[in-house]
């Protein structure tokens, strides 16, 4: 498949497709910052497991032009014009890191069509998390976002001219040394994830998806990062899709307090809080997740026959 798909408006996307070539279909939502080739590692897994990938850049990555006045709900609406534009029907949805809130937002929209939700370490919905805290609603959140997470992805996120200056400086210095850069990132994470990343194959995956990334400079980071510093307008109660949430205890990227919280917003949602793992825990697990994804979609969609 070509590497661009062109939506009904005359728009076009970046989009990669691994795995089989005529499988059960998963929309893949890659992190932040990465892009479509974030996938590259579940080629062989979606192959054995006869799924069809089908993952597109956001705005702003790799291939997809940037977009005005990014909001989450807009970008949902990107995806439902994706998902008609590859003609699917039924499809499971995959949200990685910083892909989770858009796989979230996007069942929500289109209800029993998702047939199976998977968020790994998810990015969960930290304004409102915040805000429940802040209203002293102990019965819903028991706990309280790091200083680290509370500035990262809430006070950062309105100094927009100071964070691009920066995410500019990285942006040349990691295109400059990628290698280095990776290495040192690596070890700025708990061991789990250290040991995860300094694997060859995954730091060269991990270096092609972030410069394939960063080929339109910072814009597509700086404008997930605005996103997910303000409440989702999701109806969490509306999604129909069974959904499981994997979260590492040894997590230092995400906060795993919201993402137990937003498996609690989800009907029908398993949490699975992984002991001693880390924010990259999927580069070893990726056939595990796509299995327990294929078995809930197709159970779902199983059931929705029977209904008809």
């Amino acid at each position: 498949m070509a590497d661009t798909i062109e939506l009904s408006d005359g728009r076009r996307f970046g989009l990669a497709t691994y795995g089989a070539a005529d499988g059960f279909p998963v929309l893949a939502l890659h992190g932040a910052p990465a892009s479509r080739l974030m996938f590259d590692v579940a080629d062989g897994p979606a192959k054995e497991l006869g799924l069809t990938l089908y993952c597109p850049d956001r705005p702003g990555y790799g291939l997809t032009p940037k977009d005005d006045e990014p909001t989450l709900e807009k970008r949902a609406g990107d995806l439902v014009a994706i998902a008609d534009a590859l003609a699917l029907d039924w499809f499971a949805v995959l949200g990685v890191s910083g892909g989770a809130p858009y796989g979230v937002a996007l069942a929500d929209r289109l209800g029993e069509r998702v047939c199976g939700l998977g968020l790994v370490s998810p990015m969960g919905p930290v304004a409102q998390f915040e805000a429940v805290k802040r209203a002293g609603k102990p019965d819903e959140v028991h706990e309280r976002l790091s200083r680290g997470h509370r500035i990262f992805f809430l006070d950062l996120p309105r100094h927009r001219t100071a964070l691009a200056l920066q995410a500019g400086i990285s942006v040349r210095v990691f295109k400059a040394a990628p290698h280095l850069f990776a290495r040192l990132f690596a070890h700025s994470l708990s061991s789990a994830d250290s040991k995860i990343l300094q694997k060859p194959h995954v730091q060269e995956s991990l270096i092609a998806m972030t410069l394939e990334a960063l080929r339109q400079g910072a814009d597509g980071g700086l404008s997930d990062l605005e996103i997910f510093s303000q409440p989702w307008p999701v109806e969490f109660e509306a999604i129909r899709a069974p959904t499981i949430i994997w979260q590492g205890s040894a997590d230092r990227i995400v906060p795993e307090a919201v993402s137990k919280w937003l498996s609690g917003l989800i009907p029908n949602c398993r949490f699975v809080r992984l002991e001693d793992c880390g924010h990259f825990w999927i580069y070893d697990h990726v056939y595990d997740v796509l299995g327990a994804l294929a078995q809930i979609s197709q159970v779902a969609t199983k059931a929705a026959d029977a209904a008809d």
